[in-house]
This record gives structure tokens, C-alpha cells and sequence, in this order.
């Protein structure tokens, strides 16, 4: 089986979580070097899935997804870059160089991008999150990322991995709602001293990033009518925005609904998770991030088509230099095609 590089990885990215009147406002964006391309989908809840990565022991894991979701997928189904679910918990990934995932051990694995679906699927709340660590584990050749993770309550916590362990922080000890590309302690280091000084190096500008996305954050105003969207919005495509920026994306929590861009597409468009069926019974949807459409794109959203999520895969893949066979993809994309409605009540 193949590596399973930058399957829900990118090279650089920005996101938030802006605490607001209304509740948290969280915003995301995917700077990548190959083209932009990628998939929406709309998951239901009650689908029993599988992961295909085994533990030390040979076991797979194995759950029933709780909540319906979101997700914005470079590589095709259940390889969730970023998404929120229904139950308000949004999850934003950035690569972390610095970074390094578990070693295999007796909990099954599941690729960055899987593993991401699989917080979507399964969890609430921040507590939830930090919990997953005793079940599952993240193994993937990629470079590895770190996660900013909200609930609906605006509880927020950075999930970072050293030498194999996990280290998160929440509350007083994530004071920056923040997560660029540099480890979390260094970006707010730099923050607090009041940005990078010009001759120190910042790789991919990730401090000065976070830098400017938490002076946004605490600039925003308590009162008034600003509208936090398009404050969020701004603060991504000018603020944070980089010359290979593809994607904006800004995630209203309280009301389950999520304002999206991208380069090729640069009309905003935005749907609510209020709007779908997201029962067992109703179809996985799909919907090109590029389509040429604006406003709400509730109809745009078609169903699951196999070959299109095949050639997503691939074309990441191709694009990345990632080697992989025929075969192995296929395989990979028709473990998916085993999930289906779970039995029982």
C-alpha cells in the first residue's frame, strides 16, 4: 500500500477561530503550490466505515459515524482537509516540518486525511478530540501537520505531535486562537515580542501570519454591527493571503454554515448543513470547489460519483509526484464503496 502523503496535508496555511457576539467565527486558508483543485461533500451520519491501516496487532478500527458533516477533500472522499459537522466542531490542518507522528503501536492507524473525517464523524467536543489519542493513531508519510480544532462553544485546542506524542493545548494555555506553520509556542513567542524582526527568518512568512491573524482577531470589534464574515474574509484573502493561496474558506459555527472561495472560483459561495438531509438514508453529495457559481449552492451539490472522486485522487497524486498504481488507487477508492448505512436501531 502506499504512503499517504498529502492526502489531507498542504504546505501552508493559515487559520482562526474569532470569538465574536454571535459565537466563534472559524476561518481557514489552503496555500498549496499545485493547482487548487479539490471536493465538497456533504457526509451523512450512521455510515459504518473502516479504516485499512492496521496496529501492531493487526487490528482495524472500526465506528459509526455520529454526526453529519462538511468537508473540503483534496483528495477525494473521506480525505477531509478541513470541515465542520453538525454538532458545531471544526477542524482546520496546517503542515507542522517541526513535527512528528507515533510510531506504530498497538492503536490501528489512519491516514491525516481520514483521521480528520473520522474527528468529524465521531466527535462534539474539544474533550472528545483529545480522547481520540488512546483509540487511533495518525500514520501517513506525509509532512506533518498540526490541527486548530473548535467546538461550538468556541472552545478551542491545537493538537501538535513531537517525537511520536501528542501535545495539546487548550484554554489558558492556547491565550491565540491561531495555528499557522510553525510549532504553536514559537508563533506566539514572536507574536507577544510584537512579530518577526526583519532579519530574522520566517520560512514561508508562517510567523508573521500568525502574527497578523491574532492582531485581527483581538482588533475585532465586541459591538457594532461589523459583519464577521466578511471580517473573517478579509483577514484571510488580504491579511494572511499568499502568493500560492487556493482556497478561503470561513466557517459560521453558531449557525451551522460555511462561506467558501477559491482562486479559480473567486465568487463567495456558502451553504448551510441545515439545509441537507443528512440521515443514513440520503445520498453521499458532492460538488466541485471550482464550479463556476455564486450564493447559496445548495442545488449545485450533486451525488457521489466514483470516477470523478477516482480522478482526484490520481490527479493530487500525479501533481504532487506521489507513485502510486492503478491498482493501489483503486483499491484504496473502493474500500470506500463498503461503507454503507449501519444496522441496528
Amino acid at each position: 500500500m502506499i504512503g499517504w502523503m498529502l492526502l489531507g496535508n498542504a504546505v501552508a496555511c493559515t487559520t482562526f477561530c474569532m470569538d465574536t457576539p454571535q459565537g466563534p467565527i472559524f476561518g481557514a486558508n489552503l496555500d498549496f503550490f499545485v493547482t487548487g483543485e479539490g471536493l465538497v461533500f456533504i457526509n451523512q451520519r450512521g455510515i459504518a466505515k473502516s479504516g485499512f491501516q492496521k496496529s501492531t496487532t493487526g487490528e482495524r478500527i472500526e465506528w459509526v459515524s455520529t454526526y453529519g458533516s462538511v468537508s473540503f477533500n483534496l483528495a477525494g472522499r473521506e480525505f477531509a482537509w478541513g470541515g465542520m459537522n453538525e454538532a458545531g466542531l471544526v477542524i482546520g490542518c496546517m503542515e507542522l516540518l517541526a513535527g512528528k507522528f507515533p510510531e506504530p503501536d498497538e492503536r490501528p492507524a489512519l491516514s491525516m486525511g481520514t483521521w480528520e473525517q473520522y474527528v468529524l464523524d465521531t466527535c462534539a467536543t474539544i474533550d472528545e478530540v483529545i480522547a481520540l489519542d488512546k483509540i487511533v493513531r495518525i500514520q501517513d508519510s506525509a509532512a506533518p501537520a498540526h490541527f486548530l480544532i473548535s467546538d461550538a462553544e468556541g472552545n478551542c485546542v491545537s493538537i501538535e505531535f513531537f517525537e511520536g506524542k501528542l501535545l495539546y493545548r487548550r484554554g489558558d494555555d492556547l491565550p491565540v486562537k491561531v495555528m499557522t506553520n510553525s510549532t504553536y509556542d514559537e508563533s506566539l513567542a514572536t507574536f507577544k515580542k510584537g512579530g518577526p524582526r526583519w532579519w530574522e527568518r520566517d520560512r514561508g512568512q508562517t510567523r508573521r501570519r500568525f502574527s497578523t491573524a491574532a492582531k485581527r482577531n483581538l482588533a475585532y470589534p465586541t459591538s457594532g454591527e461589523t459583519n464577521a464574515i466578511k471580517y473573517a474574509f478579509y483577514t484571510l484573502a488580504r491579511d494572511v493571503a499568499a502568493g500560492h493561496t487556493k482556497w478561503n474558506i470561513v466557517y459560521n459555527i453558531p449557525e451551522r454554515k460555511v462561506w467558501f472561495r477559491s482562486v479559480q472560483s473567486p465568487d463567495v459561495k456558502h451553504v448551510s448543513l441545515m439545509d441537507f438531509d443528512l440521515s443514513a438514508d440520503a445520498p453521499l453529495l458532492m460538488l466541485d470547489i471550482n464550479a463556476p457559481i455564486e450564493g447559496n449552492v445548495k442545488e449545485a451539490f450533486g451525488p457521489f460519483d466514483f470516477n470523478t472522486n477516482l480522478n482526484a485522487f490520481r490527479n493530487l497524486c500525479n501533481r504532487y509526484g506521489i507513485e502510486i498504481s492503478g491498482e493501489d488507487a483503486l483499491k484504496i477508492m473502493q474500500h470506500f464503496e463498503t461503507f454503507s448505512k449501519a444496522e441496528g436501531p
